[in-house]
C-alpha cells in the first residue's frame, strides 16, 4: 500500500521495494502498489501463462528453464548459502529464433531504446485508501534525471539512452492486467525495445520474455519462485524471491523470540504458548511460498498458523473490498484467540488494513513483519497507530524503507556511495524528496538504470540478451544499489538482495530499527 515500486514504495498504488520501502516499490506495478494479480500465473509444470497472445510454458521443477538453463542445482552467493535455481543460470541464454552474433530489438549504433512505465495519480490511491502520509514522487522525473546523467557520461555501451514512456493510471477503472498488457504491446510492438523496467504482473513479466526483453525491476514482492526460474531475463533488485523471504521469516522470528507469549489485550507479554496467525494474499505466488515453506517452517517450531488469504484487487476500485476481507481476517483472528500475526505480502496494504481495524477494536497482537510490510513507514507516517508496532519483530533490507529519516542519514551506516552518487544526480536535476517512501522510489530508478549501464558496459558489440545476462551474471557482489543493505547477482541468482538485519520495535523512539549484525541473506 505503501510502496508503489513502479517506482518502488510502500503503498497500496505505490509501495513497491527496491524503489522504495513497503511504501516504494515500483512505480508502476506498484502505481497499483501490490495490485499486480497473478492469479493466471501456472505453477511449474503446468500450462503456459497468458501474455497477451500466448504465453511459455513454464518448465517442471528440475527441468530446463527458458534458454535451456537448469533449474535443479544450487547456485552459492555471499556466505556460502545456496539457492535453489541452479549452478548453470543464465550464462549462455539465446532468445529463440534470434542471432546471438548481432545486437538485439531496440539496440543500433548510437541509441539504446529502454520502456519505462511510470505512475500516475498513485498519491490518490493511497490518500484514498488512507495512506495520506506517503508519497511518490515525480517518478517519471526520477528516472528522466538518471537517464540524463548517463546520457552525458558516456551513456550505455557507448549508445544514448532513448526512453519510450507509458503512463500508468493508478486510478483507472481500466483492469491492471490490461494497462500492463498494453504497456507490453507499445514496448514491444509498436516500438522495439532493448529492456523494460519495473515488474509489473505476471502477464507482463511473460509477455517480456516471449519478446527477448531484459527486465529490470526495483520493487517490492510480487514475482513467484516459479518465475525466477523460468525468467532468466528478468532481474529483480527490491526483494528476494518469494522462497527466499519466506524462509528467512521464519529463522528471523525464531532467533530473536518472537513466539513467547503475548496479551493482545494489553499489547504487552505473558506467559502463555503463542498462537499464531498469517494475513497474505490469496495467489499463486504468495500462496504457495505461504503454505510449502512458512506454514511448514513454523510447524517445526511446534505452532500450526491460522492462515488467512486476501484477494488481490485489478482496479483502484477493488481496494474497499480488500479492505473489507482484511476486516474479517482481523476478526475472525481476535475471536480464534490468536495472539502473533505475521504479516506477508507485498506493499504494507495489508498492514494498513489489519492495524487499523485491529486499534478500531482494541486488539494489539505481536506483529511479525519483514520490509514489504511497511511497518515504520505506516507508523513514522502517522498513517497507523504506533501502539500497534508494540513488540513487532521481523527482519529488513530497505533502510529507507525500515528506519527514520534520522537513523538513515546520506553518510550513516546503512547508506553507501551509490545512495549518494544518486542522491546527488537527483539534486543536480531539481530533485528533492519529502518523504522516505519517494526517495525510495528515486534511489530505484538509480539502481535499475545504473546496473543497465553497468552490465552492458562490458559487452558493447554485440549486446543483446545474451550477451547482457552473460555480464549480469558477472556482476557478483558489484551491484550499484544505494537504496539496499548488499546485493548479489550471478548465475541461478537474479534477485538480488543479499544482507539484511533483525528489525524491530524500541519503545524509546516509538519506532522500528536495526539491530545487531548484517547477516547474509540465504
Amino acid at each position: 500500500m505503501v510502496r508503489t515500486r513502479l517506482a518502488a514504495a510502500l503503498a497500496l498504488a505505490t509501495l513497491g521495494a527496491g524503489c522504495g520501502t513497503t511504501v516504494s516499490g515500483a512505480a508502476a506495478n506498484n502505481a497499483s502498489s501490490g495490485i499486480g494479480s497473478t492469479s493466471s500465473l501456472s505453477v511449474p509444470g503446468s500450462t503456459s501463462l497468458n501474455a497477451g497472445g500466448g504465453g511459455p510454458t513454464l518448465p517442471g521443477v528440475g527441468g530446463s528453464a527458458a534458454g535451456g538453463s537448469s533449474v535443479s542445482g544450487g547456485s552459492t552467493a555471499p556466505g556460502g548459502s545456496t539457492g535453489s535455481i541452479g549452478s548453470s543460470g543464465t550464462t549462455g541464454y539465446t532468445q529463440p529464433g534470434t542471432n546471438a552474433a548481432l545486437s538485439g530489438p531496440g539496440v543500433t549504433p548510437t541509441k539504446i531504446y529502454i520502456g519505462i512505465v511510470y505512475s500516475t495519480n498513485a498519491d490518490a490511491v493511497n490518500q484514498a485508501a488512507g495512506a495520506n502520509g506517503i508519497s511518490t514522487g515525480d517518478t517519471r522525473g526520477d528516472a528522466l534525471a538518471v537517464i540524463d546523467d548517463i546520457n552525458k557520461h558516456g551513456g550505455v555501451a557507448g549508445r544514448k539512452l532513448s526512453p519510450i514512456w507509458y503512463a500508468f493510471d493508478s486510478t483507472s477503472t481500466q483492469p491492471v492486467d490490461a494497462q500492463w498488457a498494453a504497456a507490453c504491446a507499445k514496448f514491444t510492438q509498436d516500438n522495439k525495445i532493448f529492456a523494460a523496467f519495473d515488474m509489473g504482473t505476471a502477464n507482463y513479466r511473460a509477455c517480456l520474455h516471449k519478446a527477448g526483453v531484459a527486465q529490470i525491476s526495483a520493487n517490492l514482492p510480487d514475482a513467484s519462485d516459479a518465475e525466477f526460474a523460468a525468467y532468466p531475463n528478468y532481474i529483480e533488485l527490491g526483494y528476494p524471491r518469494l522462497g527466499r523471504l519466506a524462509a528467512t521469516m521464519v529463522t528471523a522470528l525464531a532467533d530473536q523470540s518472537y513466539f513467547s507469549g503475548w496479551d493482545p489485550t494489553l499489547g504487552q507479554p505473558r506467559s502463555q504458548k503463542a498462537k499464531v496467525g498469517i494475513v497474505t494474499y490469496d495467489d499463486q505466488a504468495f500462496g504457495t511460498a505461504v503454505d510449502n515453506i512458512l506454514v511448514p517452517g513454523l510447524k517445526r517450531l511446534g505452532f500450526t498458523p491460522e492462515v488467512q488469504k486476501i484477494g488481490q484487487v485489478t482496479t483502484a476500485s477493488d481496494y474497499g473490498n480488500q479492505a473489507a476481507s482484511v476486516q474479517s481476517a482481523q476478526l475472525k483472528f481476535a475471536s480464534d484467540g490468536v495472539d502473533h500475526v505475521i504479516m506477508f505480502e507485498g506493499n504494507g496494504g495489508l498492514s494498513l488494513f489489519f492495524m487499523n481495524q485491529a486499534e478500531s477494536q482494541h486488539y494489539h497482537p505481536r506483529y511479525g513483519v519483514n520490509s514489504s510490510s511497511g511497518t515504520e513507514v505506516l507508523i513514522n507516517s502517522g498513517d497507523v497507530q504506533k501502539d500497534q508496532a508494540i513488540g513487532a519483530v521481523g527482519y529488513g533490507w530497505i533502510p529507507s524503507l525500515d528506519l527514520t529519516a534520522d537513523r538513515n542519514t546520506d553518510n550513516g551506516p546503512y547508506s553507501n556511495d551509490d545512495r549518494r552518487r544518486c542522491l546527488a544526480v537527483m539534486k543536480a536535476h531539481g530533485i528533492t524528496y519529502s518523504d522516505t517512501n519517494a526517495e525510495s522510489v528515486g534511489l530505484g530508478y538509480c539502481a535499475q538504470l545504473y546496473l543497465l549501464k553497468r552490465a552492458a558496459d562490458t559487452t558493447p558489440n554485440p549486446l543483446n540478451l545474451s550477451t547482457f545476462l552473460s555480464a549480469i551474471d558477472r556482476v557478483g557482489s558489484n551491484v550499484p544499489d544505494g537504496g539496499s543493505l548488499g546485493e548479489f547477482l550471478g548465475p541461478g541468482r537474479h534477485d538480488a538482495p543479499s544482507r539484511y538485519y533483525y528489525w524491530k520495535y524500541f519503545a524509546d523512539c516509538q519506532c522500528l530499527h536495526y539491530y545487531g549484525q548484517r547477516r547474509t541473506l540465504p
